[in-house]
């Protein structure tokens, strides 16, 4: 009998895409978890991860994001437009990421456009170690439950012009001969930033005032790209000038200069104007950033096709789980009520009961060693207490309702 709950509960539950239609699209966590990494051992950088509080999925797609800052100053945390879009891509089912990556001396970018290009170039090799050390932690054990497959990118301000060239510099050919030199000489097209031999693919872009130094690196088969800008930008030039007002001989094309090849080259793509607005409106504008943030929900939305929806945490727990060992559920079967005993009670942050199809009947938060969840009126039979840990980790003890 138990080997047959076990083989029905396992095609349930891991089977098919039964709820989670709205995932990926809609906010449908309430809870979001921040953890810190070392991406780049070689330089030092880190990145925070969010994660969906409550999400058990087995593989989940991936938004990475840089911030802006004018290539000389910011992190991963002080950038409102990249956090807001973390917390809300996260909410929607996503692991979200945020990169700090190396940056520059503002004299010497004003004074010498060689620098300027080879501080940008740095931090797109960054950028690259950091998709590949996503990778790398996916093939080697898949912590943060990743999917691969669908790794999108994307920036505000200067975080959006650096991963616009880097996701539309396809070779060290392309570039001009300058530009090919200065890309050489750090570590080439995937920089040196560390995590060597896995892929830095991604599939799309997300350009909050972003620009490209060259508009026809995109050509033909480029990857989509959501482009959104003010029309009267001219620290990333909405047109074709040099950039920061001028005070970088650094040429960048923004959006009303990008549009065009866009469309001549049959990429697909969003292109949003804010009229009469200078550079990133939506960092001061709470109504501008949702309008921001919902268009490139509905972007990844229509041009993908997500996989269907596996819940591994609790496919993994329908025979007794025997990690977890500080988690104790008693009495088990139980009649009216269980106990959750939690030895190390400040590594969690949740408790829920879940059913053998993954829909969530309870949540509370962890408060005290012992939590009671009440049974009140559900039916007899299999399910699962799930606890979230301040990591975004699960625990999951199966429990039987007599």
């Amino acid at each position: 009998m138990k080997t047959r709950l076990y083989i029905l509960f396992t095609l349930l539950v891991c089977g098919s895409q039964i709820f989670g239609q709205a995932h990926y699209k809609d906010m449908i966590y309430s809870n979001v978890s921040i953890s810190t990494v070392q991406y780049s051992d070689t330089f030092a950088q880190s990145m925070d991860i969010y994660q969906p509080v409550g999400d058990s999925s087995c593989f989940r797609p991936v938004l990475i994001l840089a911030h802006g800052g004018s290539f000389i100053n910011g992190t991963r945390a002080d950038d409102n437009a990249v956090v807001t879009l973390c917390n809300n891509f996260a909410k929607r089912g996503f692991v979200t990421i945020s990169i700090d990556y190396r940056l520059g001396n503002a004299i010497n970018m004003a004074l010498d456009s060689t620098y300027a290009i080879n501080e940008v170039l740095k931090s797109i090799g960054d950028a690259k170690a950091a998709v590949r050390w996503l990778r790398k932690s996916a093939y080697t054990g898949n912590t943060y439950r990743i999917d691969t497959n669908f790794i999108f990118c994307g920036g505000n301000s200067a975080g959006a012009v650096l991963f616009m060239h880097y996701i539309y510099i396809d070779s060290v050919n392309e570039a001009p001969s300058a530009l090919r030199n200065i890309i050489i000489n750090n570590g080439g097209i995937e920089g040196n930033s560390g995590n060597p031999g896995y892929s830095s693919e991604v599939r799309a872009i997300l350009s909050l005032a972003g620009g490209l130094n060259v508009p026809e690196f995109v050509g033909p088969g480029s990857k989509p790209i959501a482009h959104f800008q003010g029309d009267q930008d001219n620290v990333v030039p909405y047109g074709c000038a040099d950039a920061e007002q001028g005070a970088i001989q650094v040429r960048l094309c923004g959006l009303s200069a990008c549009d065009p090849i866009y469309n001549a080259n049959g990429v697909t793509h969003v292109s949003v104007v804010f009229p009469g607005d200078g550079h990133v409106p939506w960092q001061s504008d709470a109504s501008k950033m949702t309008k921001v943030d919902t268009i490139c929900a509905n972007f990844l939305d229509s041009t993908n096709v997500f996989p269907a929806i596996t819940y591994c945490a609790l496919a993994n727990g329908i025979n007794d789980v025997t990690d977890g060992k500080d988690v104790t559920v008693f009495p088990n079967p139980a009649m009216s009520q269980v106990n959750v005993s939690i030895t190390n009670m400040a590594a969690y942050t949740t408790i829920q009961l879940v059913d053998g199809l993954g829909r969530l009947v309870q949540e509370k938060p962890v408060t005290t060693y012992i939590n009671t969840i009440e049974r009140n009126n559900i039916a007899g039979g299999v399910y699962f207490v799930r606890l979230v840990k301040k990591d975004g980790q699960t625990v999951v003890k199966k429990v039987v309702f007599e």
